[in-house]
């Protein structure tokens, strides 16, 4: 009995000491607290040319160097260094007399082990003899589209008048801070003056606007900050100054590529011929007609730019007849259904144009255009079609003819369809309103119209209100030298579910 207990008793105490990890208490979950700085927070008439922060534990730099937002900012970067619990920041300039210093350190300094980020800390402190009370705020609109861009900047510049000059090209702000993602921005410790109210995307992290490889913002007023109110900007691309990037003749073709889509043209020739002519995006296409003469000069003006080609008679030659793939297969019962092409129509052949439907031949009228084709037949419910054109169909310059080219398309009955009325409430005299599906224009009404989407598919939507001063029907950007706002855009706050059967009726305020 004796030796059975002992032997007993050895198995459960040897189990009992099994070895295991220790518990090393609950995680660290708080960032580096600040014990001390010099200059104190708030301190005035100060003007250190080293700048030391203590920390209560050990703490790493998070990219603190592009973290690091000083405002008034400055021209040289300061040097950052760290020792034990204590973070150095040496100024390579001295500070502005009677001014405001606000050292935001953004998520760029965590504790050593857990990496808890010390958010939201400011060191703020002033060369004068008390610190500047003034603050400025708003919000930032994207237009026309509605996201806006990292690392955008806003900031303010003080002056008197609404000059405008090379400040903002060549200075940094006097005071700024980066706009938040819902685009709201707050800006402190401004002293007091009339300032102009920059916004930009600052690509290159100069705190300087480069012109139209950014995006830009501005209030066209001169601000008096001890107005309260809270500032609304829209942010927008310039439109840069046109440029031609490239001029040739291919097979007949002229094409005058530039940077950006013109505004008008005037084409001229000597001696003068006829043409085919458009625009397509950022190029300008011509198709010199067949001349006698050996040789043509054919010169276009775009926005007071020329630019000439020399056109020989025997490098007019046949080109393909390219039918452009349908962007969208759904057609209403009430559209007419269209096609595109590359080159200028001159001629079409119906006996080699087919439209089927349920295996049943349609009956159609067909009208050309100097680059499409119209088609004319009944259609109604839910109907798949079958449009084949064969080799020959379309006819163009120099004996030019298509490639046999089959498309597909369908409608739908009213009951599958969806419907969508809107109510506006607007100082705007003019706008349009525009129905996006997957980022894309899908539709688009006019004010003094029926607000009235109709025959719709069921599908998610987005809707965008664009305030057209100029009475144009397209969206016109800002310019900042002219002090001209770009037309505002408003977008419905909800995405639109619209279902089969069902009209959505939704009121759009808008105030001016």
């Amino acid at each position: 009995k004796y030796l059975f207990f002992c032997l007993t008793s050895t198995v459960i105490l040897w189990q009992c000491a099994s070895i295991q990890s220790p518990s090393g208490g609950e995680k660290d979950v708080n960032p580096p607290v600040v014990l001390s700085s010099s200059p104190e927070q708030g301190a005035t008439n100060v003007n250190p040319s080293l700048i030391e922060i203590k920390f209560d534990e050990f703490f790493v730099l998070k990219n603190l160097s592009n973290e690091l937002l000083i405002s008034p900012p400055l021209n040289e970067k300061p040097i950052i260094s760290q020792k034990g619990k204590s973070l150095f920041i040496e100024l390579q300039e001295s500070l502005n007399q009677n001014s405001t210093y606000t050292l935001n350190f953004g998520k760029g300094i965590a504790d050593f082990h857990e990496g808890n980020v010390l958010k939201d800390y400011s060191l703020i402190f002033s060369t004068g003899s008390e610190l500047d009370s003034l603050t400025i705020q708003g919000k930032v609109l994207p237009c026309p589209d509605k996201i806006l861009p990292e690392g955008l900047v806003v900031g303010i510049y003080q002056k008197d008048s609404l000059v405008k000059d090379s400040t903002i090209y060549l200075n940094k702000p006097d005071y700024f801070s980066l706009v938040d993602e819902q685009g709201l921005f707050h800006i402190e410790h401004i002293r007091s003056g009339h300032y102009e109210l920059i916004s930009f995307e600052d690509v290159n992290a100069n705190y300087q606007y480069d012109g139209v490889s950014e995006q830009i913002a501005f209030h066209n007023n001169i601000i008096d900050l001890s107005d309260s109110t809270a500032y609304e900007i829209w942010l927008f691309a310039e439109e840069d100054e046109l440029k031609l990037l490239d001029s040739k003749n291919n097979k007949g073709r002229l094409h005058w590529a530039f940077n950006r889509e013109p505004d008008s043209f005037e084409i001229h020739s000597e001696p003068s011929i006829e043409y085919y002519s458009k625009i397509e995006k950022d190029s300008l296409f011509v198709w010199p007609l067949n001349t006698v003469d050996d040789s043509v000069f054919i010169w276009t003006e775009v926005e007071q730019r020329r630019d000439t080609i020399l056109v020989k008679a025997d490098t007019l030659r046949q080109q393909k007849i390219n039918i452009i793939t349908l962007s969208d297969t759904y057609l209403k019962d009430s559209d007419e259904f269209r096609l595109n092409v590359s080159a200028p129509i001159t001629e079409i052949d119906t006996s080699k144009i087919e439209l089927i439907a349920d295996s049943v031949q349609v009956d159609f009228v067909v009208h050309k255009s100097d680059f499409a084709l119209a088609f004319e037949f009944e259609h109604k419910g839910n109907q798949q079609y079958d449009l084949t054109l064969h080799q020959g169909a379309v006819k163009g310059l120099n004996k030019s003819i298509n490639d046999s080219t089959k498309l597909s398309f369908y409608t739908k009955e009213e009951s599958a369809l969806a419907s969508l009325k809107i109510n506006v409430a607007s100082d705007h005299k003019h706008y349009f309103i525009e129905l996006l599906k997957k980022g894309e224009v899908s539709e688009k009404i006019y004010s003094g119209t029926a607000l009235y989407f109709e025959k719709l598919l069921p599908s998610e939507y987005e809707l965008r209100l664009i305030a057209d001063s100029n009475n144009d029907g397209v969206w016109t950007p800002g310019n900042y030298a002219e002090n001209l706002l770009p037309e505002k855009v408003y977008y419905y706050p909800e995405v639109l579910n619209l279902r089969a059967n069902w009209e959505l009726e939704i009121e759009l305020k808008i105030e001016n």
